[in-house]
């Protein structure tokens, strides 16, 4: 009695999901923008992060060990929801702050912060 086995396939070692890495970079890079520059910048940063971060979790799962990079895409969310939360909540802080401003420089007798 013979055996027969099945064809090797070549053992490609897996490739990183480029999904990961821009969601990493994306992530980081929403609250670099909003730490060096004003409110608001980061935010397109960390929605884009947050999509490829889920994206790319869902090509890994899928790929059947042909993709790697779990931690990048997590660590892309995680960066990617802290900055819309840091960019929301200064977006809030800034309109409040306009808000202010305008009552104050059309009623003089409200006080208000004077920075």
């Amino acid at each position: 009695m013979t055996q027969v086995n099945p064809p090797m396939l070549p053992a490609y070692p897996p490739r990183t999901s480029g999904m990961a890495i821009a969601s990493m970079v994306l992530g980081i890079a929403g609250i670099v923008a909003l730490s060096c520059c004003c409110c608001g910048t980061g935010f397109v940063p960390s929605v884009l992060a947050v999509v490829f971060g889920h994206v790319a979790l869902y090509q890994i799962r899928r790929s059947a060990g042909r993709l790697e990079g779990t931690s990048m895409a997590i660590a892309g969310l995680v960066c990617g929801y802290i900055g819309l939360v840091m960019n929301l909540a200064a977006m809030v802080v800034a309109m409040l702050w306009a808000v202010a401003a305008a009552v104050s420089a059309h009623h003089p007798h409200v006080r208000t912060w004077r920075m």
